[in-house]
């Protein structure tokens, strides 16, 4: 009888072996404590899983919905590396510096395209902006001039800056703003500093700061109470200016808990809430006046509303976002908050 049951145990170990079981293990021979929870630690516990999870959706917030994604088609062409863009408040069109295909293109306010316009004066549009009369100021990167475009009287011209301090590297000018009396905000990329000039070209003054590890500015934007705010891609600063070029603010950098990965371009809403785009995070980071980080939109990828290669964003007056992404256009609404 006991070779029955020693013959009977074995059968049953080799069954479990086949199975890829392993036997079980007498937990009283070794005196294994049983595993309990407290009462009192089970409160901590779910008070720690919601505050993580209520952190991670306050930093990555997801309520924005694509309004409008624009990359070309058959009456247009393909977008071939755009660098610029603004919506005009007024006549509620958006217009594109298209600049691989040396052009500027219109789309009504539905985004649907309405014309170009080519000229011999414009070879390398990177930036555009709109005077309060309706004329066009378009910074053409590849002559290093300034081209005046009055629709009305198709007058299409060119001049240089005049009056500029000369510096020590040659002028290679960056990104364009505009404000309320009209003056021109240019980015002068390598000698690190933004030349304030007149409507006719005319220097007016010089922005610039003196901080260490600064390496130059990026973007610039006015708002319409004539604060300046400008992006040093490098440095990982956002720079806020009185009209005079004092500097009333700064902030990013690249040693706090919401850091910039590559920074290149930013927008300031009507509340006054300032989005700079992170290129190389495939987000847009929202900050207050103060730089407090307040959420972010959208994530990195290549599907309709992600970001791959961001390098460019715009804000309306209705709070609608334009952000250029390699060879496309894509305009966001976020919902309510």
């Amino acid at each position: 009888m006991r070779n029955i049951v020693k013959l009977g145990s074995e059968k049953r170990e080799l069954q479990r072996q086949a199975e890829g079981l392993r036997p079980k293990k007498d937990r009283r021979k070794r005196n294994l404590p049983a595993f309990s929870l407290k009462p009192s630690v089970l409160p901590l516990i779910l008070f720690c899983i919601l505050f993580f999870a209520v952190v991670s959706f306050a930093e990555e917030k997801g309520g924005i919905k694509t309004v409008a994604v624009i990359a070309g088609d058959e009456s247009m062409g393909r977008l071939k590396q755009p660098s610029g863009l603004f919506f005009d408040e007024i006549k509620k069109r958006l217009y594109v510096a298209d600049s691989g295909n040396g052009r500027l293109i219109s789309f009504d306010s539905d985004f649907k395209y309405l014309a170009e316009l080519t000229n011999d004066t414009i070879a390398l549009p990177t930036s555009l902006v709109k005077d309060k009369e309706g004329h066009f100021f378009v910074l053409d990167s590849g002559k290093g001039d300034i081209v005046f475009i009055d629709l009305e009287k198709k007058l299409v011209k060119s001049f240089p800056l005049s009056g500029v301090p000369s510096a020590h590297e040659q002028f290679v000018p960056g990104r364009m703003a505009i404000d309320q009396d009209n003056r021109l905000y240019i980015i002068d990329k390598l000698n690190k500093r933004i030349i304030v000039a007149e409507p006719t070209g005319v220097f007016v003054r010089e922005i610039t700061v003196k901080d260490k590890g600064f390496s130059g500015f990026i973007d610039v934007r006015v708002d319409d109470n004539g604060e300046i705010y400008a992006l040093d891609t490098i440095g990982g600063q956002v720079y806020v200016f009185d009209e005079k070029g004092n500097v009333i603010s700064r902030f990013g950098g690249r040693d706090n808990k919401n850091n910039f990965r590559f920074p290149i371009s930013l927008a300031v809403d009507k509340n006054g809430l300032i989005y700079v785009v992170d290129q190389h995070a495939g987000k847009i980071l929202v900050f207050d006046r103060k730089g407090v980080f307040q959420y972010a939109i959208s994530r990195p990828g290549v599907k309709e509303g992600e970001l791959a290669d961001p390098s460019y964003i715009f804000i309306d007056k209705e709070g609608r976002i334009y952000t250029i992404d390699s060879n496309r256009i894509q305009v966001f609404q976020e919902e309510k908050r």
